[in-house]
């Protein structure tokens, strides 16, 4: 049972290294028999083969001083999440358009993408992987205004939100009382900028109102890979991870009966 626990840990772990672009695992089943010696069999051989991939995701990337967590309506991890998308998105629109002034609006991802907390101290490429751990490729979309408001208001009628970056709102007694996008009140007729996930845009946890888009850009990278290297920049600046519940998001509850 060990030997076959221990060959699953190395596989997965290679299975998510394909080179620098953590992919989903493709498993299939495998009989065990006398030949998996883990010293001199097959166990030895499969491990060997893939253990310096897995050891990669092992070696510390950044460093935080308190463990960051992710609870709705926002948390330190929650946004740190949607900062970093924002900051993806307004970097990828400056490169791809040549706008120096180019600039992303608004972030959103879902909290149940997002299933682990970051750990206190060492931070590593694994550590993120088990963040998220799902295959969501970065979008960035043309919404409408009035899109954004259905989105906002969907937000406020189920008393949730999900983890957003460039927004502010307060939710109260299931009711949109305020919101800003991108610094302002939200502009019905203007095209904004929204970076997202696709499981959102195909109306995941009942994020619908993405799929109104007149423009869906697959900007060809993972979520899990975009924090991995914001995290190797900032130690390459010789920065720590930092993130601040910084009352984006409020949501005020109907007392229960």
């Amino acid at each position: 049972m060990k030997r076959t626990i221990l060959i699953l840990i190395f596989a997965l772990g290679a299975a998510l290294c394909y080179g620098q672009n953590y992919s989903k695992a493709v498993w299939s089943r495998t009989k065990m028999d006398s030949t998996y010696n883990f010293s001199t069999g097959k166990a030895a051989k499969v491990i060997g083969k893939y253990r310096p991939a897995v050891d990669s995701l092992l070696v510390p990337i950044g460093k935080t001083r308190e463990e960051l967590k992710s609870y709705p309506p926002e948390d330190k991890l929650s946004n740190l999440a949607g900062d970093i998308m924002l900051a993806y998105g307004t970097e990828y629109l400056q490169k791809t358009t040549g706008n120096a002034t180019a600039k992303a609006d608004m972030s959103i991802t879902n909290f149940g993408g997002i299933r682990a907390s970051m750990p206190e101290g060492d931070v590593t490429s694994f550590d993120i992987i088990s963040i998220f751990p799902f295959d969501n490729k970065i979008m960035i979309l043309d919404l409408e205004g009035k899109y954004v408001r259905e989105l906002m208001e969907n937000f406020a009628k189920r008393g949730r939100v999900e983890a957003m970056g460039g927004v502010r709102l307060k939710i109260d007694k299931n009711v949109l009382v305020e919101c800003t996008v991108a610094g302002a009140p939200i502009d019905d007729n203007r095209i904004y900028k929204v970076v997202t996930i696709d499981f959102l845009l195909g109306g995941g946890d009942s994020v619908y109102a993405l799929k109104y888009a007149k423009h869906a850009e697959d900007c060809g990278v993972y979520m899990r890979n975009v924090v991995i290297e914001y995290i190797k920049n900032l130690s390459a600046q010789g920065k720590m991870v930092e993130a601040e519940i910084d009352g984006r998001a409020v949501v005020i509850k109907a007392p229960k009966k």
